[in-house]
């Protein structure tokens, strides 16, 4: 995760903070927290200032209220803090045996993030979290960790509460510069398209992307979310089929692992190693060893 916070060294004044994410549906790149917080006695005039959902506006516009927000006069009074949760990280949350869902992902990502407001000298008030899941449990496993702090958690809270679509612009913005900047890091991947559509599922541009990019052997590079449904039903389709051989299962039920690892390998010793069935089965043969 990358972290990136812009601070006010304003310890005495209260503040209010809002929480928003972006690029939580989509099969590629990464999903963006964000805050945006504001002293109190300022929120009614960054209200005025124009700040609505991220969705409801055209990129331009975005990008036009995230520059206001870098203004000198509006850093008196502002901040702002984002956390990127990579693809990777996203996929290895959601696959490994002990599953994260990707709730629990962002509840963790919105916890830090207030966490670390208070920690940096933030004083916050209040919080308002569009809500990830139903708001009312949310809400309450917020307060508790936060005690101190007066929490609303709502549905559409980027409609409603101009702090949270201050947050959503941030969000929106960031994800949106990872992915014109992205960098393939995977070998002879440098000329790959980056027209991904919007990366959502139901995207005709993104699927035919997902299509064009597919390697039949390698699969996909690190900017797909491998824990979506869309991506394994893809590589179903489209990949080759690999089998892997299951040498623990091949070995003879009676050899210890610390005998087949660590055998000696001189002439009396080496005939005691079990070729693994896979190898016998393919008629594979020994062309360098470096035992």
């Amino acid at each position: 995760m990358d972290d990136l916070v812009i601070c006010i060294p304003v310890k005495y004044d209260g503040f209010v903070l809002g929480v928003d994410e972006a690029g939580r549906g989509p099969v590629l790149g990464p999903m963006v927290y964000a805050t945006c917080f504001c002293r109190e006695s300022y929120y009614e005039q960054l209200s005025s200032i124009g700040f609505a959902d991220s969705k409801q506006l055209t990129e331009e516009q975005r990008e036009r209220l995230f520059l206001r927000l870098q203004t000198t006069e509006i850093r008196k009074h502002t901040g702002w803090s984002i956390r990127c949760i990579s693809p990777q990280d996203i996929s290895q949350s959601m696959l490994r045996r002990v599953k994260t869902s990707l709730n629990a992902v962002a509840h963790d990502a919105t916890i830090q993030l207030i966490q670390e407001a208070i920690e940096r000298g933030i004083s916050v008030r209040k919080v308002f979290i569009d809500t990830v899941g139903p708001p009312v449990s949310y809400q309450k496993k917020l307060q508790d960790l936060f005690p101190q702090i007066e929490i609303t958690v709502a549905k559409k809270a980027d409609s409603l509460y101009p702090i949270v679509s201050a947050a959503s612009i941030c969000a929106k913005v960031t994800r949106d510069k990872h992915l014109e900047n992205w960098v393939f890091v995977e070998p002879m991947l440098e000329l790959l398209s980056k027209k991904y559509g919007s990366g959502y599922p139901a995207d005709p541009n993104t699927i035919k992307w997902l299509r064009d990019s597919l390697d039949p052997v390698f699969g996909y590079p690190g900017i797909i979310r491998f824990s979506w449904s869309t991506c394994k039903k893809l590589l179903d389709e489209c990949a080759v089929r690999v089998s892997w051989p299951d040498d623990e299962n091949d070995a003879p039920k009676s050899a210890k692992l610390t005998g087949r690892y660590f055998i000696r390998s001189n002439k009396d010793t080496a005939d005691l190693r079990q070729r693994s069935k896979f190898f016998n089965r393919h008629k594979a043969i020994v062309l360098a060893s470096s035992l």
